[in-house]
């Protein structure tokens, strides 16, 4: 079969006109696709000649600028660099028509009167600037009631190419009302003149580079793996937001883990395959988003909620869209400078559309209710995670993640048929996928059903594996208190020494192994190890000495 699969690619390859372009006669927004580039980094063509060949589309899609590799530039620089040449290059190529000014506004923009465009989406690449810089000389077009707070024209220049097609006399200073915003099926003039705007883009170009490939096998496989939303915030609006986003989540019966205290979710949590994480309110990615080897899965989505999430995405630990690229996440969103929390994407909003089947690049724009602001997104717009139903992802029964595709079926029959049959489809396929995710919802299952000595039993895999991934930690910490629980504490005990015993615990992670572990040390009757792990726990919790 893998054989099979390699000759008909070949072939493909072989017989299609400029290249590997199969994907393209799937997905008919691929020949509209246009991509920008920025001659003055080498990298910017790279990704983008790699992109258009994974996806099929056209390499005469590509748009050549001479502009600044910085990822802040001034107003000044974006008109003259950005906005007008990539306005007369899409003239040119007759992806926008209509009728030109034949003067400039007095920010130097060239404008259309009137002007339709046909491009499904807008990629702009690493090496194009990210945000324009405040200028207080160039607020003479701000609205006399324009509250003072929102008196700026900073802006992500992605968000200000969104209107590169709009009317003419447009404000800088301020924001512009989405005319797609909660519009499932955009026509007329909103449809005709907002270009959808996506970035490929991060810390190095390699990583944008795996970003295509994972993403690009997400859409063929599915998205696996489970959902975490980490609420708490300062205001209650973000926490209804991020809520309904999990609510999104488990009806379409994915495992979820909530965190609703006010401390933030951390690598004392459960995070093992985080297909979807949604969170707030952290200036900076920390713990175990900056650690590399974290099993992320292809085409995993990630938001953090935060007013300057995206000041920089060239960093792997400044702000968060940069460390989310460089982690493996493939679909991210958020704010170049403060936006203010109405003016910033629903994050709920974007899921609900990527369940229903749409491309990221749509429910990015479907989401954010303003436009010439502070949004910006790095993703394939293309990438639709949910084109593959979680029927089709049963049948798939390699890789490291098959066994969670396991774990949404089991909630569904659960949901849909009851405990009995949930059970009775888990039992059958831990035979399958002996994992421990796996092992560890069988056990729950069987506790539900009266029958924990079974759980049990399902968790003794445990005692075989040796090694664990960081990312599997407080899972097998969540295996061990369950066997305490039920009378295996010599076990329980044993698993407890093999993670203390792990190099490169964080801080959190190990006072509550050294807590919980000295609990089960009780019951196993190891009464040192209660003694040095307590005293250890205490010491560890002690406020650092002043010097």
């Amino acid at each position: 079969m893998v054989i099979q699969r390699i000759c008909f690619l070949c072939l493909l390859l072989i017989f299609s006109p400029g290249g590997f372009r199969a994907t393209a006669a799937i997905d008919p927004d691929a020949a509209n696709v246009v991509v920008v580039v920025n001659t003055n980094e080498p990298g910017s063509r790279q990704i983008a000649d790699y992109y258009v060949a994974k996806r099929g589309i056209p390499t005469a899609n590509i748009i050549e600028l001479s502009t600044s590799t910085e990822e802040t530039i001034s107003l000044a620089e974006y008109v003259e660099t950005i906005h007008n040449p990539l306005l007369n290059a899409l003239l040119a190529k007759e992806w926008i028509t209509g009728v030109k000014q034949s003067g400039k506004d007095r920010f130097g923009r060239e404008q259309m009167s009137v002007a339709v465009h046909h491009i499904s989406y807008l990629v702009m690449t690493r090496g194009l600037p990210l945000r324009i810089q405040d200028d207080p000389e160039q607020m003479g077009d701000a609205p006399a009631n324009l509250p003072a707070q929102f008196k700026h024209n900073r802006a992500a220049v992605d968000s200000e190419l969104c209107l590169l097609a709009g009317p003419p006399g447009l404000p800088v200073t301020g924001f512009i009302p989405n005319p797609l915003f909660e519009k499932r099926l955009p026509t007329g003039p909103d449809a005709a003149r907002v270009l959808r705007v996506c970035r490929l883009d991060g810390p190095t170009v390699a990583q944008v580079l795996s970003l295509i490939d994972r993403t690009l096998e997400a859409e063929e496989k599915g998205l696996v793996g489970r959902a975490y939303f980490d609420l708490g915030g300062p205001h209650a609006k973000g926490d209804e937001w991020l809520s309904a986003a999990g609510d999104l989540a488990k009806a379409a019966y994915f495992d979820c883990d909530f965190e609703t205290s006010k401390r933030p979710m951390g690598i004392q949590d459960r995070y093992d395959a985080p297909a979807i994480y949604m969170g707030w309110y952290r200036a900076h990615a920390f713990g175990l988003w900056r650690a590399r080897r974290w099993g992320v899965p292809p085409g995993a989505i990630a938001f953090h909620l935060h007013s300057f999430s995206a000041t920089t995405v060239r960093s792997e630990s400044k702000a968060w869209l940069g460390p989310f690229v460089a982690q493996g996440y493939c679909a991210t969103f958020g704010n170049v400078y403060e936006p203010y929390l109405e003016l910033t994407h629903r994050p709920q909003m974007v899921l609900e559309m990527l369940l229903e089947g749409r491309p990221f690049g749509e429910a990015v724009l479907y989401s954010i209710p303003v436009l010439s602001w502070e949004g910006v997104a790095i993703g394939d717009p293309l990438y639709r995670p949910f084109k593959v139903g979680l029927e089709a992802q049963l049948e798939e029964d390699e890789g490291p993640y098959a066994s969670y595709a396991v774990l949404r079926e089991i909630n569904r029959l659960k949901a849909k048929e009851g405990e009995a049959a949930a059970l009775q489809y888990a039992r059958s396929q831990f035979i399958r996928f002996p994992s421990l995710a796996l092992a560890y919802r069988l056990a729950a299952l069987y506790d539900a059903a009266g029958s924990p000595e079974k759980g049990v039993e399902a968790l003794k895999v445990v005692r075989y594996i040796s090694t664990f991934s960081p990312d599997e930690y407080v899972l097998v910490q969540k295996i061990a208190n369950f066997l305490n629980r039920h009378g295996e504490s010599e076990l329980a005990f044993q698993l407890y020494e093999n993670l203390l015993s792990q190099k490169g615990l964080g801080k959190p992670l190990k006072i509550s192994l050294l807590e919980g572990g000295a609990k089960v040390a009780q019951n196993a009757g190891q009464l040192s190890s209660v003694s040095r792990w307590s005293l250890e726990a205490s010491q560890l919790k002690q406020p650092p000495a002043k010097k």
